[in-house]
This record gives structure tokens, sequence and C-alpha cells, in this order.
């Protein structure tokens, strides 16, 4: 028989076929997994083209930016950190990077339908301002996908994270081993799953060290280094001198940046009357004064293990229909420096 009659007899068209027995982009993994069933039920899997590895000629590697709000992203975006990494790593294995930006803004379903077209061998979703039901309209694509900065833990979705919790859990290790036991928390406004998670890592450090956890000392503050100083001078104004806590680990050195310049400007001494901690290791910890403890982030680490990750899916994705979820987290790393 003709391709074009077995098409018929699969209810679809010779063109898709065509993408599916060769492997080519533009069809669902699903839907490629059934005809290829189909064909092997009916006798015609010889029609199907032996592939080993991915089309040489499909050398894209998708770095997929999802804004939701912009709240984060806009400000002092993480990814930043990443891109010229993540390009450097990608070359190394003959593939290019192809940047693209997702924007829940403008018209969510014609970009995920331009994306779904474009000439990808894979795409890593940089997926720090996503939700669960935002990740899941991705899982369809004609091509594999790693999760980026968001575990995804309900989901069968591939995800490499920083271990957030770990991070939080070093920055109060650090300043109870330097006599702090009232230790409070910064805590950004925006509800992403990377600050979530840091939350949990002070709460469960608090608990690892039998100090009570005191709701007033987790303070919600802007991201933003001006928004964080408004918002903790409105605190310091508002409270008694004396029940402030002696330390303060915050959910991004933003955050921590703006308590720096607030408490100076209340006449407290840093890190003699109060310790203040940052996560991110950002640029900016080194020209803060004094010079601001941080969690850094292994951000080559990070990089490589989502690529890893990625392109061992891209070698076997014509291979199998079956996939287990893998979520990976990446280690932290205490800085200290002289504000704790």
């Amino acid at each position: 028989m003709t391709n074009k009659e077995i098409a018929q007899q699969l209810g679809i068209s010779p063109a898709t076929l065509s993408l599916i027995i060769n492997h080519k982009p533009g069809v669902s993994e699903k839907k490629r997994q059934q005809v290829f069933t189909e064909l092997k039920n009916r006798g015609y899997a010889h029609i199907i083209k032996q592939v080993n590895t991915i089309n040489d000629a499909v050398r894209n590697i998708g770095f997929i930016i999802y804004k939701k709000n912009g709240a984060i992203l806009d400000q002092y975006p993480f990814f930043l950190l990443l891109l010229e990494i993540f390009a450097q790593q990608i070359s190394q294995y003959g593939y290019n990077m192809v940047l693209n930006t997702i924007d829940e803004r403008n018209n969510i379903s014609n970009q995920i339908q331009q994306l779904q077209h474009s000439n990808l061998a894979g795409g890593i979703i940089f997926a720090t301002e996503m939700e669960e039901n935002d990740i899941e309209k991705f899982l369809s694509l004609p091509f594999p996908i790693v999760a980026l900065d968001n575990e995804f833990i309900t989901l069968n979705c591939d995800a490499v994270a920083i271990n957030n919790r770990m991070g939080t859990f070093q920055a109060v290790k650090h300043l109870v081993e330097n006599n702090h036991t009232n230790i409070g928390y910064f805590k950004c406004k925006n509800e992403i799953s990377s600050f979530k998670q840091r939350t949990y890592g002070y709460q469960n450090a608090l608990a690892h060290y039998h100090i009570i956890l005191k709701q007033e000392n987790i303070i919600p503050t802007a991201f933003t280094v001006e928004g964080s100083f408004k918002d903790i001078d409105t605190y310091l104004k508002e409270c008694n001198k004396k029940e402030i806590p002696t330390a303060f680990v915050c959910d991004d050195d933003t955050i921590a940046s703006g308590a720096i310049r607030v408490f100076q400007s209340h006449g407290y001494r840093i890190p003699e009357e109060v310790a203040i901690i940052g996560f991110n290791n950002r640029p900016m910890c080194q020209e803060i004064t004094p010079a601001l403890t941080s969690v850094d982030v292994q951000k080559d680490a990070l990089v490589a293990e989502s690529i890893q990750l990625l392109l061992k899916r891209i070698k076997n994705s014509f291979h199998s229909s079956q996939k287990n979820a893998v979520k990976i987290l990446t280690e932290c790393q205490l800085v200290i420096r002289q504000s704790s």
C-alpha cells in the first residue's frame, strides 16, 4: 500500500503521516506514539524511518522564559545570570540556543502554537513564575521539555530546581551558631514556588533548633530594593524596638539590600545589632556596605543538570512513549560576609 492509502486507513493526512514516520516536529508526542502503535499492529512498521538520534538538521534548543505577571522577572531577573552559561554549555554539544519569551499577559494560545511549530529539538522552560496549571500547557509540545527553577512535585514533568529549603536552613544554622535565638524572616509578597520553599526551610530550621516560630517575625515585603525599604521602614516604625529579632533571613538579595539600608537609616549597626542574610548571591552582594552574606546558588550545576536531562530525553524520545519524571535539586552554599 502507498503511504497515502495507509494514512487514509489511520484517519490522518498524508502530511501528518510523513511528519510522524520521519520523526519531524509538528506532531505531539502522544499522537506520534499512537500512530507508531497502529502502524505496528497493522504490519506497516517498515515505513517508520530508523533513527538512533535526533535529526542532525535540528540542532536548536529553546530557552523559554515564561512570564506570568512579570512581578519577579521584570525586576531583577535571575535568568540573566544563567543565559550566558546556558549558551556556552549547549554549544559544546553542537546545539544552538534559541531564546523565546512566553508572556501570559498576551495571547498565550498563539504563543504556544508558534512554539509548537518552531524548529526545536527540545526546550528548557525558565519556570520561576509558573504554577502547575501553567506548565501543563507545554507538556503536549512535539519535543521534550525540562522545567527550570521550579519543582512541580505533583506533576509528571522533568524539572531541575534549587534546593531552596537547604539554603535557608544553612542561613538559620549560621545564625544559631552565632548565638542568635530570635530570628526573623523577610518574605516576598509575590507567592512563587521558590519563595515558598525558602520559607519552609526557615520554619524547619527553627523547629530543628527548638526555636519557637513567631508569626509576627515573618514580615511580607516587596521584591524590589525600594519597595522592601518602604515595607521594612513601616515595620520598624510600628514595632517595639525591644521585640525586633536580632537577625533576619531574606527571600532574595534585593530584599536584603533594602533591609540593610533601612536598618542603617534607623541607627542600627550591622551585624552588631542586627544580622542580615540574603539569597541568590547576586553581584550586588559585594557592592553593599557591609557586604551581604548570601546563599549562593550553583548556577553552573543548575544549567548543566537541566541540559543533561534534556539531551537524554531528546536522545530517547523516538524510542519510548513511557517517561518517569526526573526531579533534580541542586545544592546551595552559604557565602559568609560582613552582614552576619
